[in-house]
C-alpha cells in the first residue's frame, strides 16, 4: 500500500526568525536591544533538531516513515525465515507466549519493525519474531484465479485439556437439552432426553511408559501441523494453543463453524482396550446422521487422504475408518470434519514414538500431504 501524505507546519517566530532590517531609535534603543536579544535565543531554539510531528495514532519520523501508535515503522513487504525453530510470539517480548513455532524457507507478509522485532501476519492476526531470523524476499503471488483453488481454511482441534468437564452438553444440535435449574442441575430429564447428553470433556489418556499427558501430545502435533500448513500456504485456526482452556467438545466445533473453515481435524492419542492395538484410526460421522450426512463423501474421502499420508510419512499400520454418530465434534461440524486417532498412548510403542519431536513432525508433515490431497481431488 502506497502512503501520499503532507506534513504541514506552521512557522512562528520560535522555528525561524528573519531579521532583515532593525532600525533602532535612541528613545527605544534600550526596549528593542532587549527584544532582539530574546528574538535570537528564540531563533536559536528553533534552528536545531526538528520536532517530531504526531498524530493520536501514527507520527511521522525524520526520516519520513509512519511510525504507528506501537512504536513499529511501518512496512508492506515480504520475509523469509532463515534458520529452523523461530519462535513467533503474541507479543513483542522475550517472554511473550510462543503461537506458533516456524522452520527455515517460510515467507511471511512484514507490515513493521521495531528494535531488534518484526511484526508479521500469521492466519490473519498479528504476530512478532526476532528481525535477526528472517530477511527480505521477493515473492510472486497468485493471482486472484490462482488463490480461489489454492487457499483454503483450516480448522485443527487438539484433543483434550488439562481440567476434564463431565458436566453434560447435547451430543447434537438436534438433540433438545433438558431445562438447567438454578442450581444447574437438570430438571427431572427423561431417559430419551439423557440418552442424547453427553460430557462436554472426558478426561484425557497418559503415556503407559512415559507418563505424558495427552492434551500435551496433541497440541505438540498440532503445532506443527499449523507451522507446516502456513508454510503451504493455508490459513489455519486452532481450537487451542494452551492446556489450560475450558471449551466443551460442541464449542470447538461451533467455533470451526464460526471461521468459516473448509475442512475441521481433530487430533487425539487416546488409550485402546487392548494395550497391544497400535497404529491410525480415522472416525467420520455416518451417511445418516441428521446434521452432516449430506457431507459423508465428503467426510470419508478427507478421513482417507489424511489417514492413508500420515501412515505413509510414520510407517504406522492403518487401521481403517471407523463410522460413528456418537462423537459431539463430527455431529456439529458444518464442513467435512475428521477425527484422526495417530497413536495410542496404552500401547508402549505408541507413546514412546508419540514422546519424540521427530515422529510427531511425521505426523504432522503426513496430515499436511492428505489435506493438500483431499483439496487437490475436490477441486
Amino acid at each position: 500500500m502506497q502512503f501520499d501524505y503532507k506534513v504541514e507546519r506552521i512557522i512562528d517566530m520560535k522555528d525561524k526568525v528573519c531579521f532583515e532590517k532593525f532600525i533602532i531609535g535612541r528613545k527605544h534603543s534600550r526596549l528593542l536591544a532587549a527584544i532582539l536579544v530574546f528574538a535570537m535565543l528564540f531563533a536559536m531554539v528553533g534552528c536545531g533538531e526538528k520536532e517530531q510531528e504526531t498524530t493520536t495514532e501514527i507520527e511521522v519520523g525524520d526520516d519520513d516513515t509512519f511510525i504507528d501508535e506501537d512504536g513499529f515503522r511501518i512496512v508492506k513487504d515480504y520475509v523469509v525465515t532463515t534458520q529452523d525453530k523461530v519462535n513467533v510470539r503474541k507479543e513483542a517480548k522475550e517472554d511473550g507466549e510462543v503461537y506458533i513455532t516456524l522452520d527455515k524457507g517460510v515467507d511471511l507478509t512484514r507490515t513493521g519493525i521495531k528494535d531488534e522485532w518484526t511484526r508479521v501476519i500469521i492466519n490473519g492476526g498479528n504476530y512478532y519474531l526476532l528481525s535477526e531470523y528472517v530477511e527480505e524476499t521477493d515473492i510472486k503471488w497468485a493471482s486472484e484465479t490462482d488463490i480461489q483453488k489454492v487457499s483454503h481454511v483450516v480448522f485443527i482441534d487438539p484433543a483434550r485439556q488439562i481440567t476434564e468437564d463431565m458436566s453434560l452438553e447435547p451430543m447434537s444440535p438436534d438433540v433438545e437439552a433438558p431445562a438447567l435449574m438454578s442450581n444447574g442441575q437438570y430438571a427431572t430429564p427423561s431417559s430419551a432426553q439423557m440418552a442424547g447428553m453427553k460430557a462436554k470433556m472426558s478426561t484425557g489418556a497418559m503415556g503407559v511408559s512415559t507418563g505424558n499427558f495427552e492434551y500435551d501430545v496433541t497440541l505438540s502435533i498440532a503445532n506443527y501441523l499449523n507451522a507446516e500448513l502456513v508454510k503451504r500456504g493455508y490459513t489455519v485456526y486452532m481450537s487451542r494453543t494452551a492446556n489450560n482452556v475450558d471449551i466443551s467438545n460442541a464449542k470447538r466445533a461451533q467455533m470451526a463453524n464460526a471461521y468459516g473453515a473448509e475442512i475441521y481435524i481433530k487430533i487425539e492419542t487416546p488409550n485402546a482396550n487392548e494395550a497391544t492395538a497400535t497404529g491410525m484410526l480415522g472416525f467420520i460421522a455416518t451417511s445418516t446422521n441428521s446434521h452432516s450426512g449430506s457431507r459423508y463423501q465428503k467426510n470419508y474421502e478427507l478421513c482417507y487422504d489424511v489417514l492413508k499420508m500420515s501412515c505413509e510419512e510414520t510407517g504406522a499400520k492403518r487401521m481403517g475408518i471407523y463410522e460413528t454418530d456418537e462423537l459431539t465434534v463430527l455431529n456439529y461440524c458444518d464442513m467435512p470434519a475428521t477425527v484422526m486417532d495417530v497413536g495410542f498412548m496404552s500401547n508402549e510403542q505408541d507413546d514412546i514414538a508419540l514422546s519424540t519431536d521427530e515422529y510427531k513432525k511425521k505426523i504432522a508433515m503426513g496430515m499436511a500431504k492428505g489435506i493438500d490431497l483431499y483439496f487437490a481431488e475436490s477441486n
